[in-house]
């Protein structure tokens, strides 16, 4: 994960955001990420304009802030991040934001990857409520007039992940392999929830490269567990999931981490709970 320091000072950051540029922010809530978005979304509703700083089908890993973002930021109603690692770009904001920063994942409890702590939270659909109570509570300390409206909204949204997470654990109950092989660790939270076996080739870095010995260790789970599918994602390259599957004679196929969906993916009125679906239908061959 990359790193920022923002070296501009303020004036000059905002003389950089030109008037055809300008935005009105004093309404305006940004967040970090796609689960970011859509959870603050659902919960603020039309009461105010919520922005994603990391654009459709762009991996957030090494996502990195714009000048004209920062100076947007500074302005603006509030600021939304996943936490945990996850947006390293953070550490290097002002004082000023850091104030208004809320961190959806406080108080929620984690688990570690490699030794590391897991940023993919949000993909265990009761994490995923947890996370929208947080915007809530955090929405109603922003904006205490329109509590009830939040916390209307956001029964609405768990009712919906709630059905949602039984839904998963009945495809589930028909697996006869638990075991999934990932080219990413993003899964972590989503197996341990329905009782799968997470085997990955690049940890917690979907870009990272592996040597040779962890790609025979691979292999060799492969043949141990008897998986039938690796499984690549859109925003990260399928080269060593490609490799591993010709030596395997396996098949691939892609699972989606929310991290971040494309532009025709959103006009089509995809969603957490539409692509959470998608992908357990892709597990439930792979694992029949």
């Amino acid at each position: 994960m990359k790193r920022i320091t923002l070296l501009l000072s303020l004036p000059i950051l905002f003389s950089l955001v030109g008037c055809n540029d300008y935005v009105d922010t004093s309404k305006t809530i940004y967040t970090s990420f796609y689960p970011v978005y859509e959870f603050t979304k659902r919960i603020v509703g039309d009461k105010y304009h919520v922005v994603s700083l990391v654009p459709p089908g762009s991996e957030p890993h090494d996502f990195e802030l714009t000048a004209r973002q920062v100076a947007r930021i500074y302005d603006s109603k509030a600021l939304f991040i996943n936490g945990l690692d996850m947006e390293v770009w953070s550490s290097s904001l002002d004082s000023h934001i850091k104030k208004k920063t809320y961190v959806l994942s406080n108080g929620i409890e984690t688990r570690k990857e490699g030794g590391i702590t897991d940023p993919h939270i949000w993909l265990d659909p009761l994490k995923a409520i947890e996370e929208m109570r947080n915007v809530t509570t955090y929405m109603s300390q922003i904006d205490s007039e329109n509590a009830s409206f939040y916390e209307t909204n956001f029964i609405l949204a768990r009712n919906e992940f709630l059905q949602l997470d039984e839904e998963l654990a009945g495809i589930c109950a028909s697996f006869s392999n638990k075991n999934v092989l990932v080219n990413h660790a993003a899964f972590g939270y989503m197996c341990d929830r329905y009782n799968l076996n997470q085997i990955s080739v690049n940890g917690l870095e979907p870009s990272a490269t592996p040597g040779p010995k962890t790609i025979v260790d691979i292999i060799n789970k492969v043949n141990e567990y008897h998986v039938n599918t690796i499984f690549t994602e859109e925003l990260s390259s399928p080269e060593v999931s490609e490799l591993i599957a010709r030596e395997c004679g396996i098949k691939t196929d892609t699972l989606n981490p929310l991290e971040g969906l494309q532009q025709d993916e959103i006009d089509a009125g995809e969603d957490y709970i539409s692509v959470m679906k998608d992908n357990f239908i892709r597990l439930k061959e792979a694992c029949k």
